[in-house]
């Protein structure tokens, strides 16, 4: 498991540590059951450790400039530019708003404001955009140019509850493309890796952006023409409000060491398939691979269910893609075409073929630590099932290789908010996350990640800590509403001493074999490691097996079903 550290600007610095377990929670509906429902502690370095605990920064709300604002607009309305073109005239003729008829008047309503009198070219930039309201359970439709003079239109609008959101852009008489942005760090401009979603439609084809279960927050469109070219354009906006699920809490008793007790394989995916009764028992496997005996594992694999078509994103030190008994289980990237130095998928990363390394800022996240952490973790989760080596918990699912720390464990907390964000953006059904932050302070960065990451449909599993200290730190401390926290137990069910307990709040907090794991690392070898790092990845190897299970589970169904599941015998404290 990793330890963060953040200063006053919210970066991190952690570590990594040797001992991790994590307990986790969430209630829920037997109805959410039912596919029917829409919805890194190393002493001395070895396998994990932790360093100065982060201080997360906090941020003063920006002070927004309205360009304009619009009334409430209840289900919709429509209004156009002064500077509208229609029929059949030519490009050169389309005029920028910046030379609108009217001097200093706002194009799409012919009034002046206080902001245009002081901006030049209201509208260009975040900190100029003009506020918008009646998305939210309303539809807007605007009318507007970008061209020549005039290249961006931004447009801040707001979301008061969880919506899902859509917009159109069309109308076009050349190419022009728009994004969805969040301000993440508020400084008023559009900074690298703030988009939400995009949409980059060649020509006249109208550009649309969906978005499911978008978080409450503020919010920016851009949209901006293509290599200068001028076109009018009609743009639409809606966020409908999505009901809140009633999630009940997990049945059984919350327990201040191990939560809500030991994942157990087994009964998780024969619930999700509405068993009442679980999978035959086989005989265990013994040695090495007794962590798979103790979550009951191979009954799973029995059934044929082995987390095939599921993506896990290791968010880490990386991961040796290279490794014999993980080189098959590596993701790719289909939207990519390996070397040709193209952004082919336009995510804003080139050549990204199997994951992203946000530390040297390139397409190779293979794992250079000096301990294989991220390889290790890897290994516990996805290790192939052949005729050597170990064997993960999910042996087909496929892992995508995140880097976020650096050789030494160390690192920042705007990069693996980063991490988390990618995995989730391309694709990842399950994030593992054994990293380590500050006992008290949490990261502003990181949260609104697994927010964004839950949001995107990413189940998010964090260490617990090796601290031996009787709550979780940061971010597993976010389980209480996000994801969930992994704390540890050794071959007897006992809780490892080093392992952070659940804590007297409910969290969604579960256990799982954490104690002298083998697993891969780098260079095709094997090493045993220990702690609440090499927890997690066991239940988020058991989530990828829900998953197979019933892909269409929403991260708080998989949550709640680990939980409810979970086996609270024989563990002690």
């Amino acid at each position: 498991m990793l330890d963060i550290t953040t200063n006053p600007n919210d970066r991190l610095y952690f570590n990594q540590q040797p001992k991790d377990l994590a307990p986790s929670t969430f209630p829920a509906n037997s109805d959410l059951l039912k596919p029917a429902i829409d919805p890194l502690n190393i002493p001395g370095y070895s396998a994990e450790s932790s360093l100065t605990n982060p201080t997360a920064s906090s941020f003063d709300q920006q002070a927004q400039i309205a360009d304009f604002i619009v009334a409430n607009a209840g289900a919709g309305f429509s209004f156009p530019a002064s500077d509208r073109v229609t029929g059949d005239v030519a490009d050169d003729q389309l005029k920028p708003q910046s030379e609108s008829a009217i001097a200093n008047a706002d194009p799409l309503t012919g009034m002046i404001s206080a902001s245009q009198l002081n901006f030049a070219d209201p509208g260009n930039s975040i900190s100029t955009a003009r506020n918008i309201f009646g998305v939210q359970n309303g539809s807007i439709s605007l009318t507007d140019f970008v061209g020549l003079g005039d290249r961006d239109d931004f447009y801040r609008f707001d979301i008061n509850t969880k919506s899902n959101f859509n917009l159109r852009l069309d109308g076009l008489r050349a190419d022009a493309d728009v994004r969805l942005i969040q301000d993440r760090n508020r400084n008023g401009v559009f900074d690298f890796g703030e988009t939400i979603d995009y949409s980059l439609e060649s020509g006249t084809v109208p550009d649309v952006i969906n978005v499911s279960n978008l978080a409450p927050g503020t919010y920016y469109v851009q949209v901006y023409s293509f290599l200068g070219s001028s076109t009018n354009y009609n743009l639409n906006l809606s966020a409908t409000s999505i009901p809140e699920l009633n999630i009940p809490t997990p049945s059984g008793p919350f327990n201040s060491n191990y939560g809500y007790g030991l994942v157990n394989a087994n009964a998780a995916v024969s619930s999700t398939l509405n068993s009442s009764i679980p999978f035959p028992a086989l005989p265990d496997l013994g040695g090495t691979n007794w962590a798979l005996d103790v979550i009951n594992a191979p009954e799973v694999w029995n059934q044929n269910i082995t987390g095939n078509g599921i993506v896990v994103a290791v968010v880490d030190t990386g991961v040796d893609y290279t490794h014999p008994d993980l080189d098959d289980n590596i993701w790719r990237n289909s939207g990519e075409i390996a070397g040709n130095g193209i952004d082919d998928d336009r995510n804003g990363y080139i050549d990204d073929i199997r994951g992203w390394d946000f530390v040297a800022s390139d397409n190779n996240p293979m794992d250079m630590s000096f301990n294989g952490h991220g390889t290790h973790i890897a290994g516990a989760i996805a290790a192939e099932r052949n005729d050597f080596g170990i064997t993960g918990v999910a042996p087909n699912a496929k892992i995508m290789p995140v880097r976020v720390l650096p050789a030494f464990g160390s690192g920042e907390w705007n990069n693996v908010a980063a991490g988390i964000r990618y995995a989730a953006d391309n694709g990842a059904n399950v994030i593992n996350l054994s990293i380590l932050g500050d006992e008290l302070i949490p990261s502003n960065l990181v949260n609104n990640a697994i927010q964004y990451a839950n949001n995107k449909g990413s189940v998010v599993f964090m260490a617990a800590g090796n601290s031996g200290d009787i709550q979780p730190v940061y971010p597993a401390r976010n389980a209480d509403s996000l994801g969930i926290a992994v704390g540890s137990i050794d071959v007897r069910g006992r809780m490892a001493d080093n392992s952070n307990r659940a804590g007297f709040r409910p969290l969604d907090y579960l256990v799982a074999p954490g104690v002298e794991i083998v697993s891969t690392t780098p260079d095709e070898d094997y090493e045993v490691r220990s702690g609440t790092s090499m927890a997690t990845p066991q239940v988020a190897g058991v989530a990828a097996l829900v998953l197979n299970a019933n892909p269409t589970l929403t991260p708080a169904q998989v949550e709640y079903i680990l939980t409810t599941t979970a086996n609270r015998n024989g563990l002690t404290g």
